[in-house]
């Protein structure tokens, strides 16, 4: 196996491998939109990466069987850290020599980025490949984020709650921009550690809630609202994997801690699925992050992952000279 690097001869090439994984993934997730199966988007996509930084091929016998594309990143997921981050399909190899060629082409890669002062290295992978996660795993990256999807269908089985659901209004905005800083302060706590976010602001939540393409759901305790769940019907933030017209993007839950384990957060996302399908949806989208307990638990009982990203943060940044 030779490396070389990613010049615009080996671009059929790569994106076909990329294709053929991904169409793999949507054979076991057909909620999965088809958004990535484009020849020209890939091959756009990965045009951009390379007018940057050259990224690198793996070759075996004159054909390509693996490559790695990356962006550089700073103030990386608002931490004020510079990365180097490969989306999902940023990289690709074949199953016939995933270990190999991965942990091949990521030393290659790594020197760059340690000269370009990247003190974070993050990639997105398909979540249906197991041996690709376990190679970077043993490569020192830990799982951060996960995207996941499910059908528009109702709930099958959800939980009783005596608190009230129904869809936020305009005039909820003050009460949601209260419910929101209180998120944002549950993601500084243990075990999370994540930085502080300003998150929406009674203003933003009013322009938010003016689009009938996008919702909220509250959770109330008699009036007073304790929990709400926010999708949005146009953005996209996570995995591009998930971007299409037909999906729906939970892009914001979170209810007071006094009220977890009552059924309130499968209640709100069973009416908005019955919303957003009679609007036309074909799917709905959520990104998490792996190490919030609670939220995993939750987003895992409804939704499947289909891409994870993965993040090392090397002890030193450049090598010792």
């Amino acid at each position: 196996m030779e490396l070389h690097p990613f010049s615009l001869s080996y671009l059929p090439a790569a994106v076909e491998l990329f294709r053929q994984n991904f169409r793999l993934l949507r054979q076991r997730v057909p909620a999965l939109p088809a958004t990535l199966d484009d020849e020209a988007l890939i091959s756009d996509n990965l045009m951009y990466l390379l007018k940057a930084h050259p990224g690198v091929v793996a070759v075996d016998d004159g054909s390509l069987v693996g490559y790695l594309a990356y962006m550089l990143v700073d103030n990386f997921r608002g931490a004020g850290r510079r990365a180097a981050y490969s989306p999902e399909w940023g990289h690709a190899v074949a199953a016939s020599c995933q270990e190999l060629a991965y942990r091949r082409m990521y030393r290659e890669a790594a020197a760059d980025w340690a000269e370009a002062g990247c003190q974070v290295h993050a990639i997105t992978l398909l979540a249906d490949q197991a041996d690709c996660l376990q190679t970077w795993f043993w490569s020192g990256f830990g799982m951060a984020v996960v995207d996941a999807v499910r059908s528009m269908q109702p709930l099958e089985r959800r939980s009783p709650t005596r608190l009230s659901i129904r869809q936020a209004l305009v005039s909820d905005a003050a009460a949601l921009a209260s419910l929101e800083r209180e998120h944002c302060r549950y993601y500084t706590l243990s075990p999370v550690f994540m930085p502080l976010r300003a998150g929406y602001t009674e203003e933003r939540f009013r322009h938010f809630l003016a689009d009938p393409g996008n919702s909220v759901w509250l959770a109330l305790d008699g009036d007073a609202p304790v929990g709400f769940l926010r999708l949005d019907g146009s953005e996209n933030d996570g995995a591009d994997a998930l971007a299409s017209t037909g999906t729906i993007k939970i892009n914001g839950a979170f209810i007071q801690a006094a009220y977890r384990g009552q059924g309130a957060n499968s209640a709100m996302l069973d009416a908005a699925l019955r919303h957003h399908a009679g609007l036309g949806k074909t799917c709905c989208a959520v990104d998490f992050e792996a190490f919030n307990p609670d939220g995993t638990a939750f987003w895992l009982r409804h939704f499947q992952p289909v891409c994870l990203s993965l993040m090392r943060c090397p002890e030193i940044t450049r090598p010792v000279e």
